[in-house]
């Protein structure tokens, strides 16, 4: 039989302090520090969401690729699509 961790208050109460600065993945490194108990991104991520706390804004090293991706798209190619140059 496999063990299955039990949200309890102490770990909603990790999640209300840091979900303003830190991304799922660390509020579950978090968690597990404070209580003992892992869960997944995934689970996190819900309990997040169902008490109503936003997702952390950042500005991650992504963020000027995103822009630059989207750039590209705009701009046209000048070869036929489907076709390989030559």
């Amino acid at each position: 039989m496999k063990f299955k961790p039990v949200w309890n208050e102490r770990c909603s109460e990790v999640l209300r302090r840091n979900a303003q600065h830190h991304t799922n993945s660390e509020i579950a490194a978090l968690i597990e520090a404070a209580t003992g108990l892992r869960f997944s991104v995934t689970f996190v991520s819900r309990r997040r969401a169902a008490l109503g706390l936003d997702r952390p804004w950042r500005n991650d090293w992504t963020a000027p690729l995103v822009r630059v991706r989207d750039w590209r798209k705009l701009k046209p190619s000048g070869r036929a699509r489907g076709r390989s140059p030559g």
